[in-house]
């Protein structure tokens, strides 16, 4: 049988918190050596949380790439089945890698330029008005400001064999300049 430091009393039948020996009543504290080792569990683990968030924060940025370089724009176009006229200006393309890539190109260009795209891009879901909020844009003026925007959004199957969402918000900016917002996801 262990020797304890602490009397449990009873009372009616039911145990009561563990006393000091001296008998004053009051309850006994718990001792050094154990509040040490959780004041360490603590500190351990409100370490370790805080590095994991730094990890996965760096793990997500690492997995998003910008830019206007003509492989990240062939990478783009190939897997949203898209092609973009010669003389489109391409303002910028993210890819988010992960489970589920995501494309999204913001091209700028003339109304036939849009209509030549759309027709060679096999899109042929037509366009109906749009709002801001229709899809996220990366490049080029607000399209809160814009005059007209109009939206569209249809699937395809890559050659992959992959199902992809395409979708197109067209910022009419005004008579001569388009800037179209395709994106393209895995579904």
């Amino acid at each position: 049988m262990a020797l304890s430091i602490f009397r449990t009393h009873r009372t009616a039948g039911k145990a009561t918190a563990p006393t000091r020996p001296d008998d004053s009543g009051t309850p006994a504290a718990l001792p050094v050596a154990l509040r040490g080792v959780l004041v360490c569990m603590l500190l351990l683990v409100a370490l370790t949380g805080m590095g994991c968030a730094e990890s996965v924060d760096r793990a997500a940025e690492a997995d998003t790439e910008t830019g206007t370089g003509p492989e990240l724009i062939r990478e783009a176009t190939e897997y949203g089945g898209w092609t973009l006229p010669a003389s489109g200006k391409v303002l910028l393309v993210k890819k988010q890698a992960g489970r589920e890539p995501r494309f999204r190109p913001a091209v700028e260009m003339t109304p036939p330029d849009l209509v030549w795209m759309l027709q060679n891009s096999g899109y042929s879901t037509p366009l109906g008005p749009g709002h801001a909020l229709s899809i996220s844009t990366i490049a080029g003026p607000d399209p809160n400001s814009s005059p007209k925007l109009l939206y569209a959004r249809h699937n395809i199957t890559s050659p992959s064999g992959k199902l992809v969402f395409r979708k197109v918000l067209v910022d009419e900016r005004d008579a001569q300049t388009r800037i179209v917002h395709p994106e393209f996801l895995n579904i």
